[in-house]
């Protein structure tokens, strides 16, 4: 949901509360002693916009959560124990498993950004599923490529998921019919969940 931000000059309201408090001083003949403390004042209304301008700036702090629900990431943790995907901006997206204490941090290389997703296979019935809709697809080698041309391998953990740092640009990953093909983005992650195939269980 977008939300519209009205933009307040600190900057214009500052220097008039100033301007009007000195204009004061100077129409009521003020000594030079009263002057100073007027002078003081000055500085600090001057000086305020750039306080709150940088904390304004300073970037968010916080980890994001997604969970794969059968045929897309959504926000939060998974809820049943399942591994979800914890991810930053600049920072390289983390595989959150329920055995995990706390989440490490490492910054994304300059000019990178990240792919985070899980490699699945849609069941339909039997106990593999679990009920889920999928079976995830675990210890598969993954290719990527850019321009026609094999890029890198990386291959998914136990839960299906796998996580791939690149240098900006279009990739495809994946192979034969099963091949998406993602814009990575400076400092961002991109989620990706990836179908291999169709499984029925017994």
């Amino acid at each position: 949901m977008e939300q519209a931000v009205i933009p307040f000059d600190f900057t214009a309201v500052n220097w008039a509360v100033c301007h009007i408090t000195i204009s004061i001083s100077l129409q009521r003949g003020l000594a030079m002693s009263k002057t100073i403390p007027l002078l003081l004042a000055f500085f600090l209304c001057a000086a305020l916009p750039a306080g709150v301008s940088a904390a304004a700036n300073r970037p968010a702090d916080v980890w994001n959560y997604y969970h794969f629900n059968r045929t897309a990431f959504t926000p939060g943790p998974a809820i049943d124990g399942s591994a979800y995907v914890a991810v930053r901006e600049k920072v390289r997206p983390v595989v959150v498993t329920a055995q995990a204490a706390d989440i490490g941090q490492t910054a994304l290389p300059d000019e990178s950004g990240a792919i985070a997703g899980i490699c699945y296979l849609q069941s339909s019935g039997g106990k593999l599923g679990n009920g889920s809709g999928f079976v995830p697809y675990p210890r598969v080698p993954l290719l990527i490529s850019s321009g026609g041309k094999q890029f890198v391998t990386v291959q998914t953990d136990d839960h299906g998921y796998f996580v791939v740092v690149l240098p900006a640009g279009i990739y495809s990953i994946g192979s034969g019919p099963f091949t998406a093909e993602i814009t990575v983005e400076r400092g961002i992650t991109t989620l990706v969940p990836l179908r291999a195939g169709k499984r029925m269980v017994d």
